[in-house]
C-alpha cells in the first residue's frame, strides 16, 4: 500500500490498527443499534481498504460523536417519558384511593412552599381589597352607614326591653 505524503508509516500503521479495532468493536454492538452498526461497519471496511486521510478519520469521529450524542438524548427522552408515565399512573392511583372529604382537605393543603406563598399572597390581597372597599363605602355613604348603625342600636335596645318584660 502506498502512503500519502503527509502521513508517516508509523501513523499509517496505528490508523490501520485503530480502524481494525473500531471494526471489531462495532461487530460486538448491541441489538438496539444493529442496523446502524452494520452500515457503519461496511463504511469502515471501505475506509480501511482504501487510503485513509486525517480528514476522513476526523469526519468519521465527528459523525460517531453525533450519533452517540443523538442516541444519548433519545435515551434520556425515553427515560423522561417513562418516568412521567409512571408518575401520572401513581397520581391517578392516589386520586382513586382518596375519599371526597380527604380530597377537600388536600386541596387546601399546599403541595409545596411556592403554593403556600401563593395562597398567602391571595388571602392578603383579598383582605386588603375588602378593607379598601369598606372604607370607600363608609366615606361615600356615611349617612346610610350612620342610619344602619342607629337602626341596629335601636333594635338591640328594643330586644333587651322586650326580654326584660318577658322575664319579669
Amino acid at each position: 500500500m502506498t502512503t500519502s505524503s503527509f502521513i508517516s508509516d508509523s501513523k499509517r500503521e496505528s490508523l490501520d490498527t485503530k480502524c481494525h479495532m473500531a471494526h471489531l468493536d462495532m461487530k460486538e454492538g448491541t441489538s438496539a443499534f444493529q442496523s446502524e452498526v452494520s452500515t457503519s461497519a461496511e463504511e469502515l471496511e471501505q475506509l480501511c481498504g482504501k487510503e485513509v486521510t486525517a480528514a476522513d478519520i476526523e469526519l468519521e469521529r465527528m459523525r460517531w460523536d453525533f450519533v452517540l450524542a443523538k442516541l444519548k438524548y433519545e435515551h434520556e427522552d425515553n427515560e423522561k417519558q417513562r418516568l412521567h408515565e409512571e408518575r401520572m399512573q401513581q397520581i391517578h392511583q392516589q386520586a382513586v384511593k382518596r375519599s371526597f372529604s380527604q380530597g377537600l382537605q388536600d386541596l387546601l393543603r399546599p403541595p409545596n412552599p411556592y403554593a403556600l406563598f401563593l395562597y398567602c399572597f391571595i388571602v392578603i390581597h383579598v383582605i386588603y381589597t375588602v378593607k379598601e372597599l369598606s372604607f370607600y363605602f363608609f366615606q361615600t355613604h356615611y349617612l346610610f352607614c350612620f342610619a344602619v348603625v342607629v337602626f341596629y342600636i335601636l333594635k338591640k335596645i328594643f330586644q333587651d326591653y322586650k326580654n326584660k318584660k318577658k322575664y319579669s
